[in-house]
């Protein structure tokens, strides 16, 4: 955090709030459109349709859970706000430069509006979330978080399809039980028989199947077991030599295996 920095005098936590006698709250008009802007790190700029804007208002989650207050984690459970925020907003409210409802109104829009940075749903009930999603697949916060690992995982299923639909270009692929020659009886038990990319309510479906059940943070690809995605790699003669290489040690030890049916030699 660095060192506090020495000042003549204390200040407020919001300091364009804070201006003139002490105590004495006086705020510019300012040209901002009502509503909440999400900066980095938990910040919210909160602006008021008062023409106030409170800047950078510091939130946090998971701090602590009070039982007194218990509610929906949408609804701010688990959310904390900074002091200093808290006490100019109240001070505005006081001198009437802003209205309680709206107020309160924006605070849980940027509750709700942080949910996913701060992956607060990962403290709610997995079935909870699961029939939100199935209401509402386009708005569901945990598929929109996962958006981008699942196509990540797809784009990578795209590419080991179009090596293997090659074997003319690609003879060899590699698998969980060794290295086979692509055509090899093995291989086709393995992978699947035809594959599309899924697309509308079948990529929604497929998006809240991972989304909701399968760790995107594993070692291993989240689709690495399921039979209807390709999931071993075709490769070249060239390529087979260089995995053949990487998974051979100093002392001549391989960590695969040689598929005894179908012999690959590249």
């Amino acid at each position: 955090m660095g060192g506090k920095r020495k000042t003549g005098q204390r200040r407020s936590g919001n300091p364009s709030l804070r201006e003139g006698a002490a105590g004495t709250v006086t705020v510019p008009r300012q040209a901002v459109e009502p509503g909440i802007t999400l900066l980095k790190e938990g910040r919210v700029d909160v602006n008021l349709s008062t023409g106030v804007s409170l800047p950078g208002v510091m939130f946090d989650f998971a701090k602590g859970f009070p039982a007194e207050r218990e509610r929906d984690v949408r609804d701010g459970w688990g959310y904390g706000i900074e002091l200093p925020a808290v006490l100019d907003l109240l001070g505005l409210i006081q001198d009437g430069q802003a209205d309680p409802a709206q107020a309160r109104e924006l605070l849980l829009r940027a509750a709700r509006e942080l949910y996913v940075p701060f992956e607060a749903y990962t403290f709610e009930d997995e079935g909870d979330l699961e029939g939100r999603c199935r209401q509402d697949p386009h708005n569901c916060p945990v598929c929109r978080a996962h958006r981008g690992w699942f196509e990540g995982e797809l784009n990578a299923a795209d590419e080991l399809w179009a090596r293997y639909v090659k074997p003319e270009a690609y003879p060899f692929i590699a698998g969980r039980s060794g290295l086979h020659e692509v055509t090899c009886s093995v291989v086709r038990r393995e992978m699947p028989q035809a594959y599309a990319r899924p697309a509308g309510e079948a990529y929604m479906s497929e998006l809240r199947r991972y989304a909701h059940s399968v760790d995107p943070h594993s070692g291993d690809s989240d689709l690495e077991y399921d039979r209807g995605y390709p999931h071993w790699k075709a490769m070249t003669a060239a390529e087979t030599r260089a995995w053949m290489a990487e998974h051979t040690g100093p002392k001549g030890g391989r960590s695969y295996k040689t598929c005894r049916r179908c012999a690959p030699t590249p």
